[in-house]
């Protein structure tokens, strides 16, 4: 089976110069394939959308280019300008979830549409992982590879919870349902982490249709039969991954990290992911004043960005000392050797919330039975008077004889079990995945 849609998408972008990648342009520039990084930094990240139709599409490609244009307004907002990095970046995300289930919840076309997100940042020599839904970040330091990011997977709490195995994991029939994705509901919680990078390390980030594939030391496997030839690993994991069914789209990225600049690492190459905090003064992503403040571009009826990012012609200059980094980026469709441009679809305008509707029925039934219920007690009410005030009148044909009535204990009352004893209790309802 080939899918004839390809829902992944991708960003690569030098914050610095502005020059970008996504899966709607041919090619990289060729200032992405090899660049000395700067001050603001450069962002890397795989979403891949979910959704029926062309929504998935539409759900990851909104998810790139929403959070590429957010970190490049934030970083010239004076307000913006206040918060590190991680926090523009998780404000971004957030900002990118409020407008794609904006979008699915007033557009027919793409209801239940959303998008898994896995970000990295790079700005001095420490990496920001950003993490929505179960696409991947793996880091290679000397000769070994780990797993940075956490599925937020249903199969990934069983796990921590120790109900499954990760062999067990492998084949679960519930592997590919997700907890979050952008765009399913209007709030979500971003997991950002750190960790430094060395020099030399690689860093790969995949969709789960590398991922569901291959794991990660058959991806170091491939990595080093290349001897560490970027592109060449990217189309030996895809054409690996397709061997086993390629059922789902595959996309890869690979960045290598050296310089001088960067320090070298640990003698046994160990590393720490340290969690970072939401800051309680970052503003909500709904506040869209503070997202529009400024010179900043405003946003159209649709919410997205009229603003348009441009590649700075010519390379940047390389020093001795200089950061730099070496990317390499394929992705595959079913069978398909090279990741090919997607064209932006037409996209029809957001239209008017519906109207309102009437009450839900189980409205009207709640209705029906408070008024059945009070009919009753009054019928119950007037029955109990007049036959106190029967009891209360003596006899008339034998008026020496009084009736003293003897009560009989009334039984206990005892509920009886019910099977929908929790029809009403909160239940929780995953995500579903792809």
């Amino acid at each position: 089976m080939v899918r004839q849609g390809n829902e992944d998408n991708f960003l690569a972008v030098d914050l610095s110069s502005a020059a970008y990648w996504t899966a709607d342009h041919p090619g990289p520039p060729p200032e992405l394939l090899g660049f000395v990084q700067r001050e603001q930094g450069a962002l890397f990240a795989v979403s891949d959308g979910m959704g029926g139709a062309l929504a998935g599409e539409v759900a990851s490609q909104m998810a790139v280019t929403t959070v590429r244009d957010g970190m490049m307004r934030f970083q010239n907002n004076p307000e913006f300008q206040a918060f590190p990095f991680p926090e523009r970046l998780r404000f971004a995300v957030e900002r990118a979830n409020v407008l794609i289930n904006h979008k699915s919840q007033t557009n027919a076309e793409y209801a239940g549409m959303g998008a898994t997100f896995t970000g990295v940042g790079i700005q001095g020599d420490t990496l920001f992982l950003a993490q929505i839904g179960d696409s991947r970040a793996y880091l290679i330091r000397r000769g070994q590879v780990a797993q940075l990011t956490t599925d937020q997977s249903l199969v990934e709490q069983l796990i921590q919870s120790n109900h499954i195995s990760r062999a067990e994991a492998e084949n679960h029939p519930y592997k590919n349902v997700i907890l979050q994705a952008l765009g399913a509901t209007p709030n979500v919680v971003v997991a950002m982490d750190r960790v430094s990078v060395r020099r030399d390390d690689v860093v790969l980030l995949c969709s789960d249709g590398l991922s569901g594939k291959i794991n990660g030391e058959e991806m170091l496997e491939i990595f080093n039969a290349v001897r560490g030839d970027l592109p060449m690993a990217c189309q030996e994991m895809i054409r690996a991954a397709n061997e086993r069914g390629g059922e789902d789209n595959i996309t890869v990225m690979l960045m290598h990290f050296t310089g001088n600049g960067i320090p070298l690492p640990d003698g046994d190459g160990t590393y720490q992911v340290e969690n970072i905090e939401r800051d309680v003064r970052l503003p909500l992503p709904t506040e869209v004043d503070a997202f529009t403040s400024g010179d900043e571009a405003t946003l159209t009826d649709e919410g997205t960005p009229t603003q348009e990012l441009v590649a700075v012609d010519g390379p940047a200059a390389k020093s001795a000392s200089a950061r730099s980094a070496e990317s390499s980026l394929t992705g595959g469709l079913g069978l398909t050797r090279q990741m090919t441009a997607v064209a932006p679809s037409e996209t029809p305008s957001a239209t008017p919330p519906p109207p309102a509707t009437q009450p839900s029925s189980s409205r009207t039934f709640g209705f029906i039975g408070v008024c059945i219920l009070a009919v009753l007690s009054a019928c119950a009410l007037l029955y109990g008077l007049f036959f106190r005030k029967a009891a209360e009148s003596p006899p008339k044909n034998n008026p020496s004889q009084t009736a003293t009535p003897t009560p009989s204990p009334a039984p206990a009352s005892t509920p009886a079990p019910s099977s929908n004893s929790n029809q009403n209790a909160p239940t929780t309802t995953p995500t579903p995945g792809r």
